[in-house]
């Protein structure tokens, strides 16, 4: 009787440890603290403000299981066992571990990729000028700058200075040769984003995440087409995909994303519409069951109304800010950060992408930073590119269902742990020269287009923010920034460029930058005659694609403005007048482009007739112009067409693309040779 009593004391000593306290936490295990409140609950959505979110097709279910549970996530790899689309290879760090083999580099926020624009073309819609930008077209691409002086990196930053001289392609075309009447190559400089981590010595940050899902009304429309329109259809996709809305594909990226997330990580999950509201509050991931908790979004998310994205920033927002272990972790331990799925056509609440901006800025300012997934065809970049523009923002586009687990798996441990902060790049003048008589940056490429990229003087690029970015022996997979140069008049004049950043820490705590400096003599800066000559691939290729780019943002300008029956000369923002475009493309090689000095009697305005013209200068386009739209950021589609001017441009360009690829025998770049062609064969508009 007494060794029966015994066991059964035992018993129930063994089963006290093993069952969950009362804050759900195994007391063997020692698992995360978990909050009850922290559960999934549509119902909080159908309440939400009244019911304006959800009032149309939102479903609410009538019995809400608690998703509060000890059992901890699935790791990512058993997760992704079976998925065709995912390389296990590639995620088995994706809970916070370290990424092995070899070092890396860096690459910039803001646009990631040029899929939309991709996709577009091979749906035969016509891109916005803002589909592609050098900013995410070198996204796809391996830079190195290296030449035979760079040094070992053993810093968190070090940039890697490479010089390169190239004549307009179409002048060479128009003299067969280098032209006479220039009598000068283009001048640029490339920025190696180089570091001296080793790959090993790399893990992404544990997460405070808030996953922001847009279901309005757009998201309920079929993934291959436009919302706003009733044509086109895209290709290479199976039924099953075709049938599939902008929604559905969401809630895969949105599910994609829990399958990444270790059980340390904290996680909540905010809807908008018309409002927006939160079904699950912030709490630690090991806390859910994930696979009742997929079920159940997929089950209760559906698509509403109208599209106020303010309102979902907002929440998304306040749900960090109203966590004091969130705000007031080491940085170097925890990434707060927002991950907003949503095609952008914001059309209710906040619409100005000023004050969406704003929204951002001051969330970054508090060390909230945000990742943008754009879903869609019709995803709106022109908004995203201008609101992206701040410190830790970075965008992807998803134009398939599975490409998040094709293409964004293996970035996500990259894409949520920007480490470089505030990077600038001054050129000093030296001592006894005065500023405007020394050095200056005409266009910078690479760092997210606005304002503020570049000083009026052409003195200083700012780049807001660095994320890791995978390296291949020198090469960094999108790791560049390349400036356009302008000679001051004294040619024995030295280069002397002080490059300064802010670590994590640095940047949150506002502590002080730290400072480089390079001084790159006049005999390394490259002759001043025509011809070609290029210290590294890395500034040769950087230059071909921002060539490639600015030809075809040209395009679409002046496609866009057809395309709309707009007429009279695209105007040209006053404080770039004085030097614009005539630096870019001097002598008679403007008049193709008939540059107007003044527009509406005001000398200070300035304009073009057309960007793009055979036998001419490749210019860049300052600013992205806005195709007519039923709200400002609906996008309608139109179709893919072509102008006589442009065709002939591509065809002129064409050869010294494929010239330059064979150079740097780098094949990846047949992708573009494909594009030139695609657009060369369209029926002339």
């Amino acid at each position: 009787m007494r060794s029966s009593s015994l066991r059964w004391i035992l018993s129930l000593a063994l089963l006290s440890i093993t069952l969950p306290d009362a804050h759900g936490r195994s007391l063997l295990q020692g698992g995360p603290v978990c909050d009850s409140k922290a559960v999934w609950n549509i119902s909080s959505c159908a309440a939400a403000s009244g019911g304006l979110l959800g009032r149309r097709r939102l479903a609410v279910a009538s019995s809400l299981p608690s998703r509060w549970a000890t059992a901890r996530a699935p790791d990512t790899e058993s997760s992704l066992k079976g998925n065709p689309f995912a390389d296990v290879r590639l995620v088995r760090t994706a809970q916070g571990g370290a990424v092995s083999g070899g070092s890396i580099g860096y690459t910039t926020g803001g646009a990631q990729d040029v899929a939309n624009f991709r996709a577009n073309l091979n749906a035969s819609y016509l891109p916005l000028p803002s589909d592609v930008t050098f900013n995410g077209i070198i996204k796809d691409y391996y830079f190195d700058t290296t030449g035979e002086t760079s040094q070992l990196c053993t810093e968190l930053f070090c940039p890697i200075y490479s010089i390169g001289t190239s004549p307009q392609p179409a002048l060479v075309q128009a003299a067969d040769g280098p032209d006479s009447r220039t009598n000068a190559s283009d001048l640029y400089m490339a920025v190696g984003l180089d570091s001296g981590i080793q790959a090993d010595q790399f893990s992404r940050k544990k997460l405070n995440l808030v996953l922001l899902l847009d279901v309005s009304g757009s998201m309920d429309s079929p993934f291959n087409n436009y919302y706003y329109d009733q044509f086109g259809v895209q290709q290479n996709l199976t039924d099953e995909e075709q049938r599939k809305t902008k929604i559905q594909v969401a809630q895969e990226v949105l599910t994609g994303i829990l399958d990444l997330l270790g059980p340390e990580d904290r996680v909540s999950i905010v809807l908008f519409s018309t409002d927006a509201c939160q079904p699950l509050p912030l709490g630690k991931v090991g806390c859910l069951d994930v696979k009742a908790l997929k079920a159940d979004i997929e089950r209760d998310v559906k698509a509403t109304d109208s599209t106020n994205t303010g309102a979902g920033m907002k929440l998304a927002i306040k749900t960090l800010e109203e966590c004091e272990a969130c705000l007031s972790a080491d940085p170097n331990e925890w990434e707060n950060r927002i991950v907003l799925m949503t095609d952008a056509q914001t059309n209710e609440g906040a619409v100005e992408d000023l004050e969406l901006k704003s929204i951002l800025e001051d969330a970054a300012a508090k060390g909230i930073y945000f990742t943008i997934v754009g879903i869609g065809l019709d995803f709106q970049t022109t908004l995203v590119e201008l609101i992206t523009q701040v410190s830790g923002a970075n965008y992807f586009s998803v134009h398939s269902p599975g490409e998040f687990q094709k293409r964004l798996v293996s970035q996500f441990n990259y894409s949520v742990t920007p480490l470089v902060f505030d990077l600038t790049l001054e050129i000093q003048s030296p001592l006894g020269l005065a500023s405007e008589d020394g050095w200056r940056i005409l266009q910078a490429y690479g760092s997210p287009n606005n304002d503020s990229t570049l000083t009026p003087d052409g003195k200083i690029l700012s780049v807001k923010t660095l994320f890791p970015s995978p390296k291949e022996d020198a090469a960094i997979k999108g790791g560049v920034v390349l400036v356009r140069l302008l000679r001051p008049a004294a040619a024995n004049t030295p280069l002397q460029l002080v490059a300064s950043y802010r670590d994590r820490t640095a940047f949150v705590r506002k502590r002080p930058a730290s400072n480089t400096t390079r001084t790159v003599p006049a005999g390394d800066l490259g002759a001043t005659g025509p011809g070609a000559s290029y210290q590294s691939s890395g500034v040769r290729k950087a230059i071909l694609l921002a060539r490639y780019t600015d030809l075809l943002r040209g395009w679409l300008v002046d496609q866009w403005q057809v395309a709309s029956n707009a007429t009279g000369p695209l105007p040209i923002p006053p404080t770039l007048c004085p030097g614009f475009p005539t630096l870019f493309c001097p002598g008679p090689q403007l008049e193709p482009l008939s540059f107007l000095s003044s527009l509406s009697g005001q000398v200070r305005d300035c304009g073009l007739e057309r960007w793009v013209a055979p036998r001419a200068c490749i210019i860049p386009v300052p600013d992205v112009v806005i195709a007519p739209q039923l709200g400002e950021w609906e996008r309608q589609s139109s179709p893919l067409k072509i102008t006589a001017d442009a065709r002939r441009a591509f065809q002129d360009f064409l050869p010294y693309f494929q010239a330059e690829a064979a150079a740097l025998a780098d094949t990846s770049l047949d992708q573009e040779v494909a594009v030139l062609e695609q657009l060369i064969a369209l029926p002339v508009s």
